[in-house]
């Protein structure tokens, strides 16, 4: 586990977002004159690029608790989910721009060390290719689900490179990261000329390890390779053959290989990272309190029909004498919005009371929230107590790679479904139980040996070799809470979960109309006034003839190169 010192972090708050300690005119220099950066250290714009992808807080607000997390079935609003809920697009996808900013720092990275004496430059060997594989995850996030991106000619412009870069297609991209991740790979597992100068505290994810990171590159590869399983067979399983055949020190095997960016409570302290109105859902909460998943309590938060409320409840005359708790205070949100709308169902779950203590007005609520620090831990407690537990935001986690394992295997790549596939459930269970503790989540119990192995054994989790794939992300499925971006992806890329799999998710509907879910973000409007207007115009009109890309470029619901029909 990582954490940055106190003094990293001041370093970092000085240089995030553009050096805010330098004035103006030094900001302007930064981004049209190279020599500008001359005096940062390499290590500083890895530690910037690093904290802009994982600070996106618009992305947290807008992306994940407004769109898809109720998508996917994760959360609903207080209320359920309303109307035509995936209709709504405002605001969503940040992380385009994101992109061109981080991705331009981890490219300074390269040209600093250019910039050094001769013999220096062979001590940033290592650095240079850490940098390069977050920078390819990154492109690889963003054209997930926008399809044809620039990257090939992208953050060039301040050393000589075009304004006015060309669009890859996903396809050529995919191909591209892979060999740069490759690459990246092989370098950092060679011995070198020289010691290496180590990112240390300034890697949030692995300190500087380069024997992580080579693990790291790996899964990403395995990664990008599954997201092309159904459109480019042969090119994913080729890969995929590849990255199996390595030796294990080249891959995850154990929880500490996981990807995961970790920081202090600070970093998701903003309001935008508030997850307080996150119902949980139905069906997530349903499937793990009627299986006894140990993850319940790290996940969602219990209603607040504890027997001290409504002994005030009692005392106020809105519930009769002797009301004892339920036994069960674990209930999920209606994710249908003809479900949610329903005056019966409204009137027995949505319907709050509210009772005073003292000098506090309490609300009593039937339903759960999802655990408000399992997204940010500085969140208050019910006794007013700020929570100061880390921050984890993972990019693969060593679950997600062994249920990816667990997927290849199933599909007939390699071996081991059943040992994979517990090994994933299993991992996934220590894991959130290490956030639960480490988070300091409120009403959170350290999961017991014993709770993991009775969970193993129940029928919709024990292992079914005629139901692998419907398991494998159904497990997955859940694992995601913390990545609903990968939910969506896993859903869309396997079909499950879905109605009648092992975690049920029940079809949406509004007014009786079934509703369909987006699949991409939609592209920004054409204008023959930007000054990159015709690359722009002929990788839409590329991706227009793809199977599926929908009616227009704004079409949500429509399909980038991967995501096959």
């Amino acid at each position: 586990m990582k954490t940055f010192n106190k003094i990293i972090f001041s370093t970092s708050l000085l240089l995030l977002g553009g050096l805010t300690a330098c004035d103006k005119q030094d900001f302007v220099d930064i981004n049209v004159d190279p020599d500008a950066l001359s005096s940062i250290p390499p290590e500083n714009q890895f530690l910037n690029a690093s904290r802009g992808i994982h600070g996106q807080d618009f992305e947290a607000f807008y992306d994940f608790y407004t769109r898809i997390m109720p998508w996917m079935q994760y959360a609903t609003g207080v209320n359920g989910n309303q109307g035509a809920f995936t209709t709504n697009m405002s605001n969503f996808s940040s992380r385009y721009g994101a992109l061109y900013s981080n991705g331009a720092q981890l490219y300074d990275i390269e040209k600093l060390v250019e910039r050094m004496e001769a013999d220096v430059q062979p001590r940033y060997v290592h650095m240079i290719r850490i940098a390069r594989i977050l920078k390819a995850y990154y492109a690889f996030y963003v054209s997930d689900i926008y399809g044809s991106i620039p990257y090939s000619e992208a953050f060039q412009a301040r050393y000589g490179g075009t304004l006015t870069p060309a669009y890859d297609t996903q396809q050529a991209l995919f191909a591209r990261l892979d060999a740069e991740i490759k690459e990246a790979v092989s370098v950092l597992k060679q011995t070198q000329s020289a010691p290496q100068v180590t990112l240390g505290d300034y890697d949030g994810y692995y300190n500087g390890s380069s024997t992580q990171w080579v693990k790291a590159g790996n899964a990403l590869r395995l990664k990008i390779a599954l997201r092309q399983i159904k459109v480019d067979p042969s090119t994913a399983t080729s890969i995929i053959n590849e990255i199996v055949a390595m030796p294990e020190t080249d891959l995850m095997t154990t929880q500490a290989d996981g990807w995961v960016f970790t920081a202090n409570q600070s970093f998701t302290s903003g309001g935008n990272w508030n997850p307080a109105s996150l119902r949980a859902t139905k069906p997530m909460v349903d499937f793990m309190y009627e299986n006894k998943d140990p993850r319940l309590d790290a996940f969602v938060a219990p209603n607040t029909y504890t027997q001290a409320n409504i002994d005030l409840l009692i005392a106020d005359n809105q519930l009769p004498a002797g009301t004892t708790e339920a036994s069960r205070r674990y209930l999920g949100s209606f994710t249908s919005p003809d479900q949610a709308s329903s005056p019966a169902i409204k009137a027995q779950y949505y319907a709050t009371r509210t009772v005073r203590s003292g000098d506090l007005s309490i609300v009593v609520d039937t339903l759960s929230y999802l655990q408000p620090r399992l997204f940010r831990p500085s969140e208050t407690d019910a006794n007013g107590v700020v929570g100061s537990g880390l921050v984890f935001i993972p990019v693969i986690t060593y679950s997600e790679y062994c249920f990816m394992r667990a997927e290849i295997a199933a599909r007939g790549i390699g071996s081991g479904t059943k040992d994979w596939y517990e090994k994933g459930v299993k991992s996934s269970i220590d894991w959130y139980d290490m956030i639960g503790i480490d988070s300091k989540l409120t009403n959170y119990t350290p999961v017991k040996e014993a709770e993991v192995e009775a969970y193993m054994q129940m029928p919709a989790v024990a292992f079914d070799a005629s139901k692998a794939l419907d398991q494998i992300a159904s497990q997955a499925y859940l694992h995601f809470l913390k990545q609903p971006a990968e939910g969506w992806a896993l859903w869309k890329r396997t079909g499950f979960p879905n109605a009648t799999s092992s975690v049920m998710l029940p079809v949406l509907t509004n007014n009786n109309a079934v509703l369909t879910l987006p699949r991409r973000a939609p592209l920004s409007l054409l204008n023959e006034n930007d000054q990159n207007y015709t690359n722009q115009k002929a990788a839409y009109d590329a991706m227009a003839t793809l199977p599926g890309f929908g009616k227009d470029p704004q079409d949500a619901t429509g399909r980038v190169w991967w995501d096959k029909p």
